[in-house]
């Protein structure tokens, strides 16, 4: 299952940067209990508010589909659709939210991911839109996997930082270079 996997390879990634640049965060899967509608699939939990984060993953092949519908890649159980429900619950929590969008290219292309804000995903939903368009989704920061993994870096995550919902956006603590024992 591509989405599955795309999900754990977002937490991999984001515990792989902290122990890289010395962050104090940690990222994991958020599961769905049984009768329980799931609210974004990785958290990422540090004091410092540019990696308090709520990642909604999506993994899509572009060849296609031209963009991320909210009826076929969303969920609405019991008539309330998942962007409502997760646009609370962000509201709620103060996490930064993100819809983490994989391009799978097919082989010998290199699968990306893109961080979409998720003010943008609340906006487009609520202005009626059918979905965000690949436009929308390719302007926004992103990473190539290689050798079979993301590798955040710092630049990466600073780009990321310019994109939160909320403040302080302080970028140079949120990639601060790690300190020598």
């Amino acid at each position: 299952m591509p989405g599955q996997e795309f999900e754990r390879d977002m937490v991999h990634a984001w515990n792989a940067y902290a122990e890289t640049y010395g962050k104090k965060l940690i990222a994991y899967r958020h599961y769905q209990m049984r009768y329980q509608p799931q609210l974004f699939d990785v958290l990422v939990d540090s004091r410092p508010n540019e990696f308090y984060l709520a990642l909604e993953c999506k993994s899509i092949d572009p060849s296609t589909v031209s963009q991320l519908y909210f009826k076929q890649h969303f969920s609405a159980p019991k008539g309330i659709h998942q962007v409502i429900r997760e646009s609370e619950w962000l509201s709620l929590s103060g996490r930064n939210g993100f819809l983490v969008v994989e391009l799978r290219r097919g082989k010998g292309k290199h699968t990306s991911c893109f961080f979409v804000p998720w003010r943008s995903v609340s906006y487009n939903f609520k202005a009626g839109e059918k979905g965000i368009d690949s436009e929308i989704i390719t302007r926004c920061p992103s990473c190539d996997k290689r050798g079979g993994k993301y590798t955040f870096d710092d630049e990466f995550i600073e780009q990321v930082v310019r994109m939160l919902d909320s403040y302080p956006k302080d970028a140079k603590k949120a990639y601060k270079k790690k300190w020598s024992k």
